[in-house]
């Protein structure tokens, strides 16, 4: 079959190869990956710049964690959904025995696993899943919906931790999936006016987020984005900001826009950065981290989008064969995709 395989470490090594087909295995199940959308977390793998939690990146390793497919098999034995059922795959599985794996916190699990980061991924023909990782699909829900609820469901994580009220004042920043996604949930939660902050080359990602729902979109440096708030609010800040650009400048960019006693999000992988301190605690900012989601977040995104409240398919601005994954990627490096499609089948 063919599969996106990254075959060492360090940047680039990334290759669509003929790999031999998987086979499921105890408490696992095969699945034909109907679509699988890139992420940027991918195009870090591919960029040698992902270096995970503390397990180890295997190489050779099959990329891909946003994905949408049909039961093929199940091992002897093992409870899963009957072959033939349309699924998503949720992506991240803890240890069990943690801490946080026992009060349902999984995604908190320093030992956690990930498709297609930790074990095989799904941006291939065939797929090989813990069984309890099939999430059934709705009667109703498109494959290319099913394929944006990894991210999804992340959001909902986002809106559960900071719960804006209707007509809380929001700044995402950053145009990519992840930032646009926020714009759809954070205005079916009412939020708004809802202003998306990018740099030179998101001009394609923010005419889009525009046509989801953003109130303004615009480039801006830290500056820029300042003066913007001061105007639109008289100078009183944003009561939520989204980080989601994943780059220094933008988390202090972030804590600057903020209003007093807002509430900052960050979801950008930013290891390190320098930042006003000082202002976090002058303005009594509450600032969370949000990192993946367990099951419930994927209950509430389903039950958001099988509703018709949101509609994720619109971000999707590039559709691809798998055997032209490669170029997926090119488009997400030049910014010009919101959301890379794969279509495996």
């Amino acid at each position: 079959m063919k599969a996106l395989v990254k075959t060492a470490p360090g940047s680039g090594h990334l290759q669509l190869l003929d790999v031999a087909e998987p086979r499921p295995g105890p408490g696992e199940a095969l699945v034909r990956i109907r679509r699988s959308g890139l992420c940027g977390t991918d195009l870090l793998v591919y960029d040698g710049v992902y270096k995970g939690r503390n397990r180890p990146i295997p190489y050779p390793l099959i990329l891909g964690h946003e994905a949408s497919g049909e039961v093929l098999d199940v091992d002897a034995g093992t409870a899963a959904p009957p072959r033939g059922t349309a699924v998503a795959i949720e992506a991240l599985a803890g240890c069990d025995v943690c801490f946080h794996c026992r009060r349902g916190r999984y995604n908190l699990c320093p030992d956690w696993h990930h498709v297609g980061l930790t074990r095989a991924g799904a941006m291939a023909e065939l797929a090989v899943v813990p069984a309890t990782s099939l999430i059934p699909l709705p009667p109703g829900m498109s494959l290319d919906a099913a394929a944006f609820l990894e991210p999804l469901a992340t959001v909902v994580n986002t809106i559960e931790r900071t719960r804006p009220a209707a007509g809380t004042a929001c700044a995402i920043l950053g145009p990519g999936p992840f930032g646009l996604l926020h714009v759809l949930a954070l205005r079916d939660a009412g939020a708004g006016p809802i202003v998306v902050f990018g740099r030179p080359g998101d001009e394609a990602r923010l005419a889009v987020a525009t046509a989801a729902g953003a109130d303004a979109a615009l480039i801006a440096d830290r500056a820029t984005a300042i003066a913007f708030v001061d105007e639109l609010t008289g100078g009183v800040g944003m009561g939520l900001v989204v980080e989601t650009a994943g780059t220094p400048e933008a988390v202090q960019t972030a804590i600057d826009i903020a209003a007093g006693q807002a509430t900052l999000a960050t979801l950008g992988l930013v290891r390190q950065t320098e930042i006003d301190a000082l202002q976090v605690m002058r303005k009594e900012l509450t600032w969370v981290g949000v990192v993946a989601s367990v099951r419930r977040h994927w209950d509430e995104a389903i039950r958001l989008v099988a509703a018709g409240r949101l509609k994720p398919e619109a971000l999707i601005t590039h559709r691809l064969p798998l055997a032209a994954v490669l170029d997926g990627f090119a488009a997400l490096r030049a910014r010009e995709a919101v959301k890379v499609m794969v279509e495996s089948g």
